[in-house]
């Protein structure tokens, strides 16, 4: 559960799929109503990669653009080895370890490297289940997202025939 006012520090991949994969303007609306939603500058300039004219109007309706040094990035990175995080990662990465803040990621390398650094981490089905609990919307209407990302690319497992998102998220550990 996330907490009210919390700070959610967003990955390229997390944004991306609130955005146009998702169709979640909604649903992050909501999110930067009762939090903060923050990128950082690295991932403000991957994303802007996609559609450009978009994601900086997504990105200025909704989210914070956090220029700040990064003073955590070898942390993240030693606790990464032997694996590589992108640029993205490891700024958001360090960004939450600068801040206690939460970390939004999809990769598994990425959460793997937020769990060993103890840092709180979410990803876009972990928003889902959040929307879900927050009445913003349905469990249908989450577990169509899921197959709409996937339509679109987001690897994950397949949505079986007559499942809830709530099922297919349990199953996901």
């Amino acid at each position: 559960m996330i907490a009210p006012s919390t700070t959610l520090v967003c990955d390229a991949t997390v944004v991306l799929n609130l955005g146009h994969r998702g169709g979640l303007e909604d649903l992050t609306a909501a999110l930067a109503k009762v939090g903060k939603l923050v990128v950082t500058t690295e991932v403000a300039r991957e994303v802007s990669l996609d559609d450009p004219s978009f994601y900086k109007a997504f990105l200025a309706r909704h989210f914070t653009i956090e220029a700040r040094p990064l003073l955590r990035v070898a942390d993240v990175e030693k606790a990464a080895m032997p694996m590589r995080l992108d640029s993205g990662e490891t700024s958001v990465l360090s960004l939450c370890l600068q801040t206690k803040w939460t970390a939004c990621i999809d990769e598994s390398a990425g959460r793997r490297v937020a769990r060993a650094l103890q840092l709180e981490c979410f990803g876009t089905f972990g928003l889902l289940r959040h929307g879900i609990d927050q009445r913003w919307m349905t469990d249908p209407a989450a577990l169509e997202v899921v197959r709409r990302l996937r339509s679109r690319g987001l690897f994950c497992p397949k949505v079986p025939p007559d499942d809830s998102f709530t099922r297919y998220f349990a199953r996901l550990g």
